[in-house]
Formats: structure tokens, C-alpha cells, sequence
């Protein structure tokens, strides 16, 4: 027999996407998935922290605020806070300032990234401590391009998906643990009712007051992570309440475990909460100025002090009105198209388990189903309810389901990649007629899911509306260099929005003081998001802009459209009978934006003049690729009027 060599606790292709992760992120990604990654944590916190000029979204309105500012405070508030220091050092000793645009978007990216291992950390413990095998889950985890992209951005979904892992962890930990404790309870006292002599009873005895109480084991985090994911988004408890049910339910049915301690455990669980709960109320109530220290002093303090989001949170969502502003879906959409598309191998074979179970049931088979004592069952269940309970509500975006990525992975990863055994001894391989017999697992499933995800991680990490960091940073760069009174008017089309605080321009709200002088800084970037409207009315919008700047000679400024380039020809030709001329100053490449999404069909090539007839005057094939190139890319133009003189400022 042949023996192995020493055993490799993490595989090398983990190992390297732990450091593709990182590198990813330094890079940085510029796909922009969501303007919700930037306008609920980097662009209020940029202003808050930094005290850049900002454009916070509707959902911190403080007269009706419905996001907690808790967490983010504690992640992307906490990382601008260490810029904010080290850039104070780098400027009193180097002289060279940090904040960059870059620097805005890769220190919470870093923070996110980090705290991205944490749902591999969990998902190695449930393994570990239900003795599975953990490689292939993690190597799966590793290479799923929701962890690659979604878990290293500043949503509010990937911090769901962190405590999501922290809240399995621990609940799986207690039920493993809580099973070991009931198995030898029972066994013991099985024992000493059976003992027949008081010395054997006495022996039983003592063993059965060494056994540790399992009955509140982790309630302290379980509360802790469940009210900080009630706050953070409130559909948090579609995710939680099955674990927290298991948590509650552990061994119940036993002789050793009553009913009155299941309801002791909702006791206590609430109880425990109920500190963190005031907490973070308190913290919301500081942020969005519903209660201050001097009021406190002055005991004017009453219920309308503060401030419950999630109560906010909830009333707008539940009116349709209100979701139909952010666009209604058919509520099948996360079962066929979001799962597909977030988990691609792992959530077909998921949906065919689900419908194999379903089967199971119809047969009255429930035998053949998962123990519901068992980690597999819970983790079942902690698929299955958050998208039934997400479903109910008409508006879907894949990003909602993100969690559900850790008990997939448990489940259903050892399909896409088997384990082969560790064990220290191989066996000796089996000849078949002559040939040795093939005891390597197919790897076809795991290969098609490394081809998708690394699409993916291609398309949202990078090409996605991925002009709009660099075109940002290069306006900025141009503001930084412009006169301090030049004004900047940028219009934007069939794009996402630019976040304001990347031009990292002071605040117009506020007092600053250089010395005894106190100023306040007029506001220099304007911004004129149009988005997807028709490039007609947009022209005209542009020449209003203009003409009204050309009315107001006392202000110097530069007037900027920025377009996605699959548009350029169309702008071309409307251009020509506008009062407004176009001056291309920046391409930027690569940008998809399927707001405008390039149409390959409008040139046909001369490779196939042949076909349409000698009236076709088609493009060379190289020509045809120049131009597919640049289509997708994101174009800045200057704009001026074309009676005006082009003046360089």
C-alpha cells in the first residue's frame, strides 16, 4: 500500500482565489452594479466623514429616514475615518494628499473584502464541527462570483450575507453541540434509572452534574446578529427565522428538553436583544438629529426623540404605489431568473432537489427526507423560506438573494466538485480486464461553473456601466487643475449615477476656518442626470444649460456630456441641425451599459456584400471591430454653442 503525503488542510485553488479577492479588489473593479453600492454608504458617509460635497439619496430624508446608519457608520464610516487620519499624516509630513477617488472607493471595498472571510470562516466551522468535508465547499465559495464581486462591494446585501454566515454559524454549532449533550444525557440517565445498587447510582449521578447546559449556548451573538440584520435591511428576518427557530426548537421532543424550556429560550433570546435594539435606535436617533446631548441634559426627552427605520422601512415597502416607483416584477422572477442567474449550477441543482423533495412529500415518503434535528435540514429550510417570504413582494433584484449563497454551497457543492476521501492509507487501485479502473469524479460541472463565474465576475466586476469610476476620477483630476472658480456642468445620459463626492469638493453646507478667517466654499460641480430619455429632449436640455451660462459671462465654466458611446452616431447626426457643438475629449473603455446596449446589426461587412446586393456599402471587417470597440465604451464630450468661440479655461 501506498501512503499519502501530509494531509493539505486547504486546498492550493482556495489558497489563490483568496488572493484573487484581494487583488481584485486593489485593482480596483470598476463595474458599478448598483448605485445603491455607492449612494447608501459611500456617498452619505463621504460627506458625513470627509465632508465632501454629496448627494445622500431619498432613503435619508430625516423626516422620514428608512436605512440604519449603524452599520455603515461602522464599515465604510470607520474606514474614511483611518483615511481621514492617515491622510492627516501624509499631508503633515509627506506633503502628498490620499484622497483620491481611488482611495474613496478601495478603503471600503478593503473593509467589505475582509469581512467577506468571515462567510468563509463560518462555512469551514459547520463543516469542521459536523465532521464534513469542507475543501470542495470552499474552493466552490472561493470561485462563486457573488463572493468575488457582490461580497467585496458596500451593499447593504453583502452585510446581510455576513451575518447570514455569523447567524448559521453559531446556530449550527449550538444544534451540533446541543445533540452530543442530548445523546449523553439521555444515555446517563437511562443508565442510573436502570442502576440497581446506590453506588452505581451515585456514579451516575455525578456524571449527570458534570454535563454542561446546552439550553442558551450562543444566545448572547444569535441576538447581537439578528437585531444588527433586523436594522441593517429588514428583510434580515426572512433570512433569520429559521435558524432562530431551530435555536429555539433544539431538542425539543426529548425526554431531557421540555416545552417550558423552549419558551424560556424566547424569553431569554428577547431579553438579550433588547440592549442591542436600543442601542442602534439610539445611534439612528444621533445620526438623523431626532435627539442630541443637550437635550438629554435638559431631560426633554420623549417617544418622538427617535427614530425606528425599520418601522419606515416597512411602511414604504409594503405600499405597491411606492415599490412600483422602483419597478414591479412577476413574483416568479427570483426562482426562474435570479437564482439561475446569482448561483447558475448550484441553483438549478438546488430547485431539482426542492422539486425531488416535493415528489418525496406527494409520495408520503417523509422518511426519505432530511432529519429536522440535522444541519441539512436547516439549511434546507434556510434556502427555501427566504425565497418564498422575498417572492411575496413584487419588486425583485438578484442582489436580494445573495445570502442563501452559504447554505447553497454547503448543500449542493460537493455535487459540482466531489472530495475524494482523505484518508492516510489509499487503496490500492482495482484492475478491470486488464486496465485500471477510472475512480476520478467527473469534474464537467465544476468546470462549466468556473466558465460562468468567471464571465460574470468579467461582466458585473468590470465591464458593467464600467466607465463611469474612470470618467469620474478624470473630471476630477480636471477639476483639481481648473481655476477654483470654474464651474463644472456635467449631463449625463443612459448611465448610472455619478457619485457626487468622488469630485471631492468641499461642502457648501459648511463653516471652515483658515486661521481667525471663516469661510464657506461655493458649490462648483452641477449635475444633470437625464437618464434614459430620448437624446432629442436631452440636446435640447443641453442647449438651455448653455444659453443660460452664456447669459451669466461673470462665472467662468465648462459644460460636459457625458453619453454612453453606442450613441455617439446618433449624436452625430443630431447635432448637426442643434445649436450645440460637440468636442470629444475622453473615451472610456470598456463600458456596457444595457440602457443602450451597442446594435451590432445596424453595419453589415463587406465580407458579405455579396449577400445584400452591391447597394450595401458595409464596413471593412477591421473597420466593423473599431467600431464595436468603441461602442462600447463611455464618451465625454465638452459642449459649447456654436455661435460661441471655443474657450479654453
Amino acid at each position: 500500500m501506498k501512503t499519502r503525503k501530509k494531509f493539505d488542510p486547504f486546498p492550493t485553488i482556495y489558497s489563490c482565489q483568496i488572493f484573487l479577492r484581494l487583488f481584485l479588489v486593489i485593482l480596483p473593479q470598476t463595474g458599478y452594479i448598483h448605485p445603491d453600492e455607492l449612494f447608501q454608504s459611500v456617498e452619505v458617509l463621504a460627506g458625513k466623514v470627509l465632508e465632501f460635497q454629496c448627494s445622500p439619496p431619498w432613503e435619508f430624508n430625516v423626516t422620514f429616514p428608512i436605512r440604519s446608519m449603524t452599520i455603515p457608520c461602522l464599515t465604510t464610516g470607520v474606514s474614511y475615518k483611518f483615511l481621514k487620519f492617515f491622510n492627516y499624516v501624509s499631508l503633515e509630513y509627506f506633503h502628498q494628499t490620499l484622497l483620491t477617488p481611488y482611495a474613496l472607493i478601495l478603503v471600503p471595498r478593503l473593509l467589505m473584502c475582509l469581512l467577506s472571510f468571515l462567510v468563509d470562516f463560518s462555512l469551514f466551522k459547520i463543516c469542521s464541527n459536523n465532521n464534513e468535508k469542507y475543501k470542495s465547499r470552499l474552493v466552490i465559495l472561493g470561485s462563486s462570483y457573488v463572493m468575488i464581486v457582490y461580497g467585496t462591494r458596500t451593499f447593504s446585501n453583502t452585510i446581510e450575507l455576513v451575518l447570514f454566515s455569523l447567524l448559521l454559524y453559531f446556530v449550527c454549532e449550538s444544534l451540533i453541540f446541543s445533540n452530543v449533550v442530548i445523546r449523553n444525557r439521555e444515555y446517563i440517565n437511562y443508565r442510573y434509572e436502570q442502576s440497581k445498587d446506590i453506588a452505581e447510582k451515585a456514579k451516575f449521578h455525578k456524571l449527570r452534574l458534570f454535563i454542561v447546559s446546552d439550553s442558551y449556548r450562543n444566545c448572547f451573538f444569535i441576538s447581537i446578529i439578528s437585531v444588527l440584520g433586523f436594522f441593517n435591511r429588514p428583510t434580515f428576518l426572512a433570512f433569520a427565522v429559521m435558524p432562530i427557530f431551530f435555536w429555539l426548537y433544539r431538542g425539543l421532543g426529548s425526554k431531557s428538553v421540555t416545552p417550558f424550556q423552549f419558551y424560556m429560550r424566547i424569553l431569554i433570546f428577547a431579553m438579550v436583544s433588547i440592549p442591542t435594539f436600543l442601542t442602534v435606535i439610539l445611534i439612528d436617533s444621533f445620526y438623523y438629529g431626532y435627539i442630541t446631548w443637550g437635550e438629554i441634559g435638559m431631560l426633554d426627552v420623549s417617544i418622538n426623540s427617535f427614530v425606528f427605520t425599520p418601522l419606515n422601512f416597512l411602511k414604504y415597502n409594503l405600499n405597491t404605489d411606492n415599490l412600483a416607483k422602483h419597478g414591479l416584477h412577476p413574483r416568479c422572477l427570483h426562482v426562474l431568473v435570479n437564482i439561475p442567474l446569482l448561483f447558475n449550477v448550484l441553483g438549478l441543482y438546488a430547485l431539482y432537489t426542492l422539486a425531488k423533495y416535493a415528489y418525496i412529500c406527494f409520495l408520503k415518503k417523509f422518511n426519505l427526507l432530511p432529519s429536522v434535528r440535522s444541519v441539512k435540514c436547516l439549511m434546507t429550510l434556510s434556502f427555501l423560506v427566504p425565497v418564498i417570504l422575498l417572492s411575496i413582494f413584487p419588486h425583485q433584484e438578484p442582489r436580494f438573494l445573495i445570502p442563501v449563497l452559504v447554505p447553497l454551497v454547503y448543500l449542493h457543492a460537493t455535487r459540482v466538485l466531489p472530495e475524494t476521501d482523505t484518508s492516510l492509507v489509499e487503496a490500492p487501485k482495482v484492475h478491470i480486464k486488464g486496465e485500471l479502473k477510472k475512480t476520478k469524479p467527473s469534474n464537467v460541472l465544476f468546470k462549466l461553473w468556473l466558465l460562468i463565474n468567471t464571465l460574470l465576475v468579467i461582466f458585473y466586476g468590470f465591464l458593467h456601466q464600467g466607465g463611469i469610476y474612470p470618467a469620474t476620477a478624470y473630471l476630477s483630476k480636471e477639476l483639481q487643475s481648473a481655476p477654483l472658480k470654474t464651474e463644472f456642468h456635467i449631463l449625463t445620459s443612459h448611465v448610472y449615477s455619478l457619485p457626487e463626492s468622488f469630485f471631492m469638493q468641499k461642502s457648501i453646507g459648511r463653516l471652515y476656518s483658515k486661521g481667525r478667517i471663516q469661510y464657506s466654499v461655493s458649490r462648483r460641480v452641477f449635475l444633470y442626470e437625464e437618464g434614459s430619455k430620448k437624446v432629442e429632449l436631452i440636446l435640447k436640455k443641453l442647449q438651455l444649460i448653455l444659453e443660460s451660462r452664456q447669459k451669466n459671462l461673470s462665472k467662468k465654466g465648462k459644460v460636459y456630456f457625458l453619453i454612453s458611446s453606442s450613441l455617439d452616431d446618433k449624436l452625430e447626426n443630431l447635432s448637426v441641425g442643434s445649436k450645440v457643438r460637440f468636442y470629444l475629449v475622453e473615451r472610456f473603455t470598456p463600458h456596457i451599459s444595457t440602457e443602450a446596449f451597442p446594435d451590432m446589426t445596424a453595419y453589415c461587412l463587406d465580407l458579405f456584400q455579396s449577400f445584400y446586393g452591391s447597394h450595401c456599402t458595409g464596413l471593412t471587417l477591421v473597420e466593423y471591430l473599431k467600431w464595436l470597440y468603441n461602442s462600447f465604451g463611455l464618451s465625454l464630450y465638452q459642449a459649447e454653442l456654436k455661435d460661441v468661440k471655443k474657450v479654453v479655461i
